[in-house]
């Protein structure tokens, strides 16, 4: 049976219509109350820091993607926001997804409305209310809106309500807060005794992270949140009460489905619970399999989900690479370890992206690892590409000044004028965008791999004795490298077999050891701050490994 028969939640055509509902199809979204699995630990440290304490503190959601940040904030919010505090005051329960804000003021106005849309919809005070909040809404200056909001929100603690807010996917509050001013009002609001709003933050960052992205100054705002309820993979408990959620699934497959888990999800909730909904659905239309076609089941799971599963590699992967944080990753995991440190395992493996072994550490599944070790030997093929990228601009200049001198680029422009104006002007992009950053270089220095190659065919005849070998066996090695360098530089797989590969590396030595060595004063080889390859043969020495982060670059 192909892949294909087991898309993901739907049921095949001629399959019954009173499926058992699958209580995995809402995977990715968030979940609450009885759908919610897990974190007794997160849970208590809020309870206990926001719901069962004098002071209602604040705290912070963080952990990477799809680890269930909003799911724990909506199920804090559902439950634990309800009825009284210690003190005696009545809860006031409000979520604002943050990404969903477009100015500075948007998201202080809706918890303002939250606030009275839940106070009206009780009849509670709105006598005293109403005109307060009228006379916020009807303000449009931000120090108008500050003053009117803060009174509206002591009055609300005055008559005994302790608003809880939820801000999720606050990450996004790096857009929305371009100055401090407004961070430091959300501390006042939350820090204040005769306001004291709590906030529970989700974000994939650490809040003074997300604070420095917005502005330079410095704020106090993430110092009233204490220490982070991180989140990562699910434990063995957890992962074991999510399978228990299946209706198909009794105790002699909890422990196979649990190890299969393990190597192919890690105990991320979200990739866990798609292969979940995947079984569900078609064991709902044939049953459950017996035990000598399990295999066969789970591997065609792994086999629909594998886009999704890829896709959220990449994401997190994204996340990590915004944070400088992508080859400290691959340091830890594949070594060797030139500036990663132990605190750094540590918070990865806190963010559930890597997991300890007997020798070491690991990707936080099988698959996750295996995927980091092909970017890893592909940031190696970058490598190598670079190499042979400088030293063919820097050859192709020294063939070229031979053959027509010191007005070599005047030749160029006059035979391939389109060509060079290309060239020529993403220099100019490259130098209005970096200033001082982009060195005056050579044109060729922004040349693709064919444009090398129309170079080296217009003018071969010019640079036979310089290049040498066969104008046939440069074209062939220029443009299996052109089509192999394109999907590489923008990650992708697609198109890069692995016998595709072996020829890429293959063709690249040979460039290698075919170009002629460049001069001394060849603008291409020395002005444009790369390291450029030593002269000679590429089997001198390594690949040059200062590289490797760039072959994950987008």
């Amino acid at each position: 049976m192909v892949a294909a028969s087991m898309g993901v939640n739907a049921a095949e055509p001629d399959g019954p219509l009173d499926l058992i509902t699958n209580p995995y199809a809402g995977y990715g979204s968030p979940v609450a109350g009885p759908e919610f699995v897990g974190r007794t630990t997160a849970i208590s440290s809020i309870r206990n820091r926001t719901f069962t304490s004098l002071e209602t503190a604040s705290v912070s959601i963080v952990g990477p993607p799809r680890v269930g940040k909003s799911s724990l904030a909506r199920h804090v919010h559902d439950q634990l926001a309800t009825g009284r505090s210690v003190r005696g005051l009545t809860f006031v329960p409000v979520w604002i997804t943050v990404s969903g804000c477009d100015s500075e003021q948007s998201l202080f106005r809706e918890l303002a409305y939250a606030v009275q849309t839940w106070m009206s919809d009780r009849d509670l005070h709105a006598d005293r209310l109403e005109p307060l909040y009228e006379s916020l809404s009807a303000v449009v200056s931000w120090d108008d809106m500050r003053m009117r909001l803060r009174t509206y929100m002591r009055r609300l603690r005055r008559l005994q309500y302790q608003v809880v807010a939820v801000l999720d996917e606050f990450d996004a509050a790096r857009n929305v807060f371009r100055r401090p001013e407004p961070y430091e009002f959300l501390r006042a609001l939350a820090y204040e005794p005769d306001v004291r709003v709590a906030l529970i933050t989700t974000s994939r960052r650490g809040l003074a992270e997300i604070v420095v992205r917005s502005t330079p100054e410095l704020s106090t705002f993430p110092q009233i949140f204490g220490l982070p309820v991180t989140l990562g993979c699910f434990d063995t408990r957890e992962l074991t009460a999510l399978i228990a959620r299946s209706p198909h699934i009794g105790p002699d497959l909890r422990q196979p489905l649990l190890t299969w888990l393990g190597r192919e999800a890690g105990g991320q909730p979200f990739l866990a619970s798609a292969l979940l909904s995947v079984l569900h659905d078609r064991w709902a239309i044939h049953g459950v399999p017996p035990p000598a076609e399990l295999p066969h089941h789970l591997g065609e799971a792994v086999a629909t989900c594998s886009d999704l599963t890829v896709r959220h590699h990449e994401h997190m992967l994204e996340l990590l690479r915004d944070e400088d944080r992508l080859k400290t990753l691959l340091e830890v995991l594949f070594g060797p370890q030139v500036n990663a440190q132990p605190q750094d395992a540590e918070r990865l493996a806190r963010e559930g992206i890597i997991r300890p072994t007997a020798d070491g550490w690991e990707g936080f599944s099988e698959n996750f690892q295996e995927y980091l070790g092909l970017l890893e030997r592909r940031s190696d093929d970058w490598s190598l590409w670079q190499l042979t990228e400088t030293r063919l601009r820097a050859g192709l200049t020294t063939a070229l000044r031979a053959a027509y001198g010191d007005l070599w680029l005047v030749k160029l422009r006059e035979c391939q004028k389109r060509l060079i104006e290309k060239c020529e002007s993403r220099q100019e992009r490259v130098q209005r965008g970096f200033r001082e950053l982009a060195p005056d270089e050579s044109p060729l220095d922004y040349a693709y791999p064919q444009d090398l190659l129309a170079i080296i065919m217009m003018h071969w005849e010019q640079l036979r004795p310089a290049l040498g070998h066969s104008k046939d066996g440069w074209q062939e090695r220029l443009e299996l490298i052109a089509r192999v360098r394109t999907p590489m530089a923008h990650n992708r797989r697609s198109g890069t077999s692995p016998l595709l590969m072996e020829r890429f590396r293959e063709y690249c030595q040979d460039v290698l050891r075919w170009l002629p060595q460049p001069t001394d004063r060849e603008p291409s080889s020395a002005s444009s701050g790369l390291r450029r390859a030593p002269v000679g043969d590429v089997d001198a020495g390594p690949v040059d490994q200062s590289a490797v982060d760039a072959g994950i670059q987008p």
